[in-house]
């Protein structure tokens, strides 16, 4: 099943381009092809010797790898045959020849990779003059700005290396090793001392590297080590917070290492940073502001606290504050309580330009319709609706109106594309031979030199040739939120309307998901190891494999679209199942998991209807993520011509 799905895949790139290609001969395109291999070659045959040159210089075949390369002069993907041979005599190369490449593919993006490279070289050479005239300026990169640095060092300017130095040192995580050399020079300048080494140390306590504290700790010398002996029993046991707030002498180092003390302290166990937060400010004499911010801090511990006594003291601290991601999260809390009149309260503790986001405008309207006060509550729906925003098509459905949804297009223009036409070119090329991340870094690399118009152009040439996921970079790029054609491709069609079938599941549910998860990006891999269209963890992928009766051959095969939207669709069909069609908690635990949406769920105990109790999901991502599906599901809906709506019956007339 893996090979024939894809086949169909590799095929449907091809047909794509082959449509493009049609286009171009009937004179409706003229992107394509701009100049003309030297060989009289089918672009089939110059493909395969590209990929044959590719194989050739990998196993340092270098006679075939070249007999191929002066072949395919004029084939779109060159560039990459010419950097494969530069890059393989870089260790000799002069910085002239160097810059001379680089000037000549200076619209390509491995350029930076060459100019990074070329650094090391230079580094390893020792020819700090040369790294200086090739690197004018400060470099991206740890390892790049200490060789940066220690070239100045070299070349006489010890001031600035030294500065360098001090601002690569002061850092709560490891250095990288290329760093090494520079702070010894630092050393030897006498500028790493033990003042250097204890800011560092809180930096790491800060970070919580507990092995850099210890390695740091290590280098203090004379009276300097009972300050770092001080650093790592606070670390270990932050309950001496207090004592030390109020025996110590008042100084930066005693405040910074208090407050670090602190709010670890209020990590580990909340209700003891309240009893000692009196004695730790008034024991390092902390003005009005730093004690409202820790104060913030061990009131962000106590969100969720049943002990009347912290919650009184976390309301108290709260009401002055200027934080308004806590605010958000009190009123959060109010919500789940569906206490609506500590809502009114805590919103009008918010400020006043926070207090006229859509969302809390949305909120507003609700603590008036709970009073009672429809006639007021339906004016404040009403001057929300027609935005392109959750709680704007929310208020819509309060006032039972048909949903609006502003919406623009650019038309294509290839005209105007002109100037890019050998990046579209490689672009094409590329996605043919399935080499899609290479892809994507070409049209990000070409996002960036593109003005807002070029982007809208761009997304729409994108969108014309089923470039999915380049489509939506484009719109991300050029913030065009209103070109919902572009945002929101019908990706991979005949598999999702397929398994929309199978699963007997909304075309634009399947669609909305997928766009949320990965934005159509088939090699999509997040931090912590999901993948591709849907974006499954391989051990679900394997679980709901077995629960289908279908041979699951590993994580790999995911990035294979009809494979994953075949899983994909199934684990979205087992959660719905498990849920009663409620797409709300389906969403939410296809996000952060099933049991999270079972345990608000319980917490909710009822009090909550649809629009408060995806409020009051605790986590951001979550509930921004159950937002934007069902917000994706109406564009979707639109864009396919069928009728608009947030929620469904079930949905909205259940209790949560």
């Amino acid at each position: 099943m893996l090979s024939t799905e894809k086949s169909i895949i590799t095929k449907s790139y091809r047909a794509s381009v082959s449509g493009i290609l049609r286009l171009i001969r009937l004179g409706s395109i003229t992107i394509f092809c701009t100049s003309l291999p030297v060989q009289a070659l089918s672009m089939d045959e110059q493909r395969t010797r590209y990929e044959k040159a590719i194989a050739a210089v990998e196993r340092n075949n270098v006679a075939t790898f070249t007999q191929l390369k002066s072949e395919l002069k004029g084939y779109p993907l060159y560039p990459y045959l010419d950097y494969r041979e530069f890059m393989r005599g870089l260790s000799d190369a002069e910085v002239a020849e160097v810059e001379a490449f680089v000037g000549r593919y200076d619209s390509l993006p491995f350029k930076n990779t060459v100019r990074a490279r070329y650094l090391n070289v230079l580094a390893a050479r020792g020819e700090w003059t040369e790294l200086l005239a090739f690197q004018t300026t400060l470099p991206r990169g740890e390892s790049y700005q200490c060789q940066y640095y220690y070239a100045h060092s070299q070349a006489g300017d010890k001031a600035l290396a030294m500065s360098g130095a001090k601002s690569l040192y002061l850092s709560g995580s490891s250095v990288d090793n290329a760093c090494n050399k520079l702070f010894d020079e630092l050393k030897d300048q006498g500028k790493l001392n033990n003042s250097l080494v204890l800011e560092r140390m809180l930096l790491a306590f800060d970070n919580r590297n507990t092995s850099l504290i210890r390695y740091l700790n290590k280098q203090l010398t004379g009276s300097a080590k009972a300050s770092g002996q001080q650093i790592i029993a606070l670390y270990n046991k932050p309950q001496g917070v207090g004592d030390f707030a109020k025996k110590s002498k008042v100084t930066p180092f005693n405040q910074r290492l208090t407050r670090l003390s602190f709010e670890r302290l209020a990590r580990i166990k909340s209700k003891d940073a309240v009893a000692q937060f009196t004695r730790v400010v008034e024991g390092q004499h902390y003005k009005a502001l730093e004690r409202q911010e820790m104060a913030d801090y061990v009131s962000s511990r106590l969100m969720s606290t049943d002990d009347k006594v912290l919650a009184k003291w976390r309301d108290k601290w709260l009401k002055q504050t200027a934080n308004a991601s806590l605010l958000e999260r009190r009123i959060r809390v109010s919500l789940v309580e569906a206490d609506w009149k500590g809502v009114e309260g805590w919103l009008n503790v918010l400020s006043e330009k926070d207090a006229k986001k859509l969302k809390w405008r949305y909120w507003r309207a609700r603590v008036e319709l709970e009073k009672g006060n429809k006639t007021l509550a339906d004016q404040l729906f009403a001057n929300m609706t027609g935005k392109r925003n959750f709680y704007s098509v929310a208020a819509a459905m309060h006032l039972e109106q048909p949903i609006d949804i502003p919406y623009q297009t650019t038309p294509l223009n290839v005209e105007a594309l002109k100037p890019f036409n050998p990046a579209l070119d490689r672009v094409a090329e590329l996605l043919v031979l399935d080499k899609v991340v290479a892809a994507k870094r070409e049209w990000q690399y070409l996002l960036q030199q593109a003005d807002v118009e070029q982007k809208a152009m761009l997304a729409a040439f994108a969108s014309e040739s089923n470039w999915y996921h380049l489509s939506v970079q484009a719109t991300i790029a050029g913030k065009l939120w209103g070109h919902l054609e572009y945002r929101f491709p019908v990706a991979h069609r005949w598999w999702f309307e397929f398994f929309s079938k199978e699963r007997e599941l909304p075309l634009t549910t399947l669609l909305a998901l997928s766009r949320q998860e990965s934005a159509f990006y088939t090699n999509a891999v997040s931090p912590v190891g999901a993948r591709g269209l849907m974006q499954l963890m391989p051990a679900t992928a394997k679980e709901t494999s077995k629960k289908l009766g279908y041979r699951y051959l590993g994580k790999n095969t995911l990035s294979d679209p009809g494979i994953n939207i075949r899983l994909g669709s199934g684990y979205l069909r087992m959660v719905l199942d498990r849920f009663d069609e409620n797409r709300i908690l389906a969403f939410a635990a296809y996000n952060a998991g099933p049991h999270r949406a079972s345990r608000w769920l319980k917490k909710s105990d009822g009090n909550l209807d649809a629009i408060a109790f995806i409020e009051a999901i605790p986590f951001n991502e979550t509930r921004g993520y159950v937002q934007n599906v069902l917000m994706y599901d109406i564009y979707y809906s639109k864009l396919l011509g069928q009728p608009l709506e947030l929620l469904q019956e079930g949905e909205l007339n259940r209790r949560y």
